[in-house]
């Protein structure tokens, strides 16, 4: 793996990571602000939840690459060698047009919604919705660089691939 690549995977995972950890803290201190202060932090919910999505659509590529998404490949793979391929790069190239397509849709309600603002943060929607175009991106660039350049796939998912050829 190449030094960019680990920086990326080291960033993502410390996003991620730091967002879940700023949710938690953000949720406590609405708790204790509830039942302790007797008051109510009112943009607490909508933090979590906007933050909530941010670390979902960064995170989902990495997901993918290291083979945590749910896939049903009972069938594929039984089949040989070449057609399992073949099976795989047409699924590639379906989600790809599947991801272009939200990326596409994305910007433009992104767009379309700049001068709204989030009721709580007093925040842009643009901000917010932007992050399912960047999960998008970031996602396709994930299943191009696995599934069609064979580069970017983690050790955790070969060794899972082997052992479900073993298994057959």
């Amino acid at each position: 793996m190449s030094k960019f690549w680990r920086a990326y995977v080291a960033a993502v995972e410390t996003f991620c990571f730091a967002g879940i950890a700023a949710i938690l803290i953000v949720g406590v201190l609405q708790v204790f602000a509830r039942y302790v202060l007797h008051s109510s932090l009112f943009w607490s919910e909508e933090f979590m939840r906007y933050l909530m999505l941010w670390i979902v659509a960064v995170g989902a590529g990495i997901s993918y690459t290291r083979g945590q998404f749910l896939g049903m490949r009972m069938v594929v793979e039984k089949l040989p060698e070449g057609m399992r391929r073949a099976a795989d790069v047409l699924s590639a190239i379906l989600i790809l047009i599947f991801l272009g397509v939200i990326i596409w849709y994305g910007v433009t309600f992104s767009w379309g919604t700049r001068r709204q603002t989030a009721v709580a943060l007093g925040l842009s929607m643009f901000w917010i919705h932007i992050s399912i175009v960047v999960g998008a991106l970031l996602l396709a660039i994930h299943v191009a660089l696995n599934e069609l350049l064979g580069v970017a796939r983690s050790p955790v998912r070969e060794e899972h691939m082997m052992g479900a050829e073993e298994a057959l």
